[in-house]
């Protein structure tokens, strides 16, 4: 008689242990997924970091050099003044088109960044809900038994 009520009992845990099997393992299942997308960011912002100081120090190159490139103009300035002024205006404008890429090269780069962190997190959006409306469908399964 004790066997069978041990049996009885057990049979009436099995439904219970099962659902809540299914929702650790759901649980696990979720973690990783939003685990993996936060290291994902992290590299992602790590990597963006890096291209965007490339970006700085190219930029600080080139104002060094404008600086060099200005100051070789000062001593011709008292010979020859309007050629001095038509250089100066003309390294102004070379120097406008170069600082305008170097923003533009810098927003493609932070573009293409939000374009990863944007599908991987759609990515990690749609396994989460794979994962919960499969959880709920087996809890939905447990319970009917």
């Amino acid at each position: 008689m004790d066997t069978t009520t041990q049996e009885r009992t057990m049979r009436g845990f099995e439904p219970s242990m099962l659902a809540s099997d299914a929702a650790i393992g759901a649980t696990q299942r979720v973690i990783g997924d939003l685990t993996e997308l936060s290291i994902g960011a992290a590299k992602e912002n790590a990597r963006l970091a890096a291209e965007l100081q490339i970006a700085a120090i190219d930029a600080l190159q080139e104002s060094h050099a404008a600086a060099l490139r200005w100051h070789t103009l000062w001593p011709k300035a008292l010979v020859d003044p309007l050629h001095v002024y038509q250089k100066a205006f003309m390294e102004t404008v070379d120097t406008t088109q170069r600082a305008l890429s170097l923003m533009g090269a810098n927003a493609k780069v932070v573009v293409q960044s939000i374009d990863r962190l944007q599908a991987a997190a759609m990515d990690t959006g749609r396994r989460v809900r794979e994962t919960l409306t499969t959880a709920s469908g087996m809890r939905e399964a447990t319970r009917r038994s």
